[in-house]
């Protein structure tokens, strides 16, 4: 019995980068009716496009009784399927179209090439898919990820100081990209008002030291607010409040202005807050990508990072909500 194991393939051609979900082969058997070149031929247009027999040997210029051997030993292989019928001349003509895309040869698994997927969860890419689109479409990162200028700017005459967390939550985006759009990283003096932005945005850091962050800040489940002369963190999920410096806000909406456009907010009162929030983007990731406890309509989060090591840094996070 053949079987077929799942993998990814990356290449480049003429400056393009392609990706393909790869069949991971270790017997010859499984392919070869594919060794014939007539039948390799064949596989080849169905891999582009469903055809009937008969319109294959018209294209390929072979018998149609040829076209209908090949497919037949194509299907007996499980390279091609039977998409659709369709009554064509009085008769009803059978659609064929390949099953699988890409092949790639591996004679032995071995453990010298195993590789750690990141996190404890191993189908991490496979659920974060939806959660990231269109934020990242077909493997390309496409977005702006906003982070507040160090300088003194704004209302509050803030200086942001969330650069090097930015710089992690790339590392993990990339985890899901083969491409970017360049320049993809902005200041949030670079930037106009969110009314004016159609893009997807990635906004790390508050309202205090990012001014774009204040304006998506209206349009969220998870908000900060002022109260007493003090920063706080509301939920209209659960309705609760939240003061401590150490908690941070996950949270993914639709672009208030650009219906085809998406926000995903990351942010804490303070710089460890959200580190907190990127923290838990990145080890608790299929957990965040949930709706809400309290409101499935919302995928939106609460975390409160933890010092586990008392080294003074946040290395581990609680999803309170």
């Amino acid at each position: 019995m053949v079987i077929f194991l799942q993998g990814t393939l990356s290449f480049e051609k003429d400056g393009k980068r392609y990706a393909y979900n790869a069949e991971i082969l270790q017997s010859a058997e499984a392919i070869k009716p594919l060794l014939n070149e007539k039948c390799w031929r064949i596989y080849q247009e169905l891999s582009a496009k469903e055809c009937y027999p008969a319109e294959l040997s018209k294209k390929l210029g072979i018998g149609q009784q040829e076209a209908y051997y090949y497919i037949n030993k194509l299907r007996n292989a499980g390279l091609v399927e039977v998409t659709r019928k369709e009554e064509k001349q009085g008769g009803l003509a059978k659609y064929y179209a390949a099953t699988k895309k890409c092949f790639a040869f591996v004679p032995t698994i071995s453990k010298e090439y195993e590789v750690d997927i990141f996190g404890p969860e191993k189908n991490i890419f496979e659920h974060a898919d939806e959660f990231f689109y269109p934020i990242v479409k077909k493997g390309v990162l496409d977005a702006k990820i906003v982070i507040g200028a160090p300088d003194s700017h704004g209302i509050f005459k803030a200086r942001a100081r969330d650069a090097h967390i930015a710089a992690e939550l790339c590392c993990f985006l990339g985890l899901f990209c083969t491409k970017i759009k360049q320049p993809f990283i902005f200041l949030d003096t670079m930037l106009g008002h969110i009314s004016k932005e159609n893009s997807n945005l990635i906004v790390v850091g508050g309202p205090i030291t990012n001014k774009t962050s204040g304006e998506v800040n209206e349009y969220l489940s998870v908000r900060f607010e002022q109260k007493n002369g003090q920063w706080i963190i509301k939920s209209t999920n659960s309705e609760k409040e939240y003061t401590e410096d150490s908690i941070g806000i996950i949270e993914k909406i639709k672009h208030p202005f650009f219906e085809d456009r998406t926000i995903l907010f990351l942010a804490g009162k303070r710089n460890v807050g959200t580190k907190a929030a990127v923290l838990a983007l990145m080890q608790n990731t299929l957990e965040i990508i949930k709706p809400n406890k309290f409101n499935e309509a919302r995928i939106a989060h609460v975390v409160e990072g933890l010092d586990l090591d008392s080294d003074g840094l946040i290395d581990s996070v609680e999803i309170l909500e």
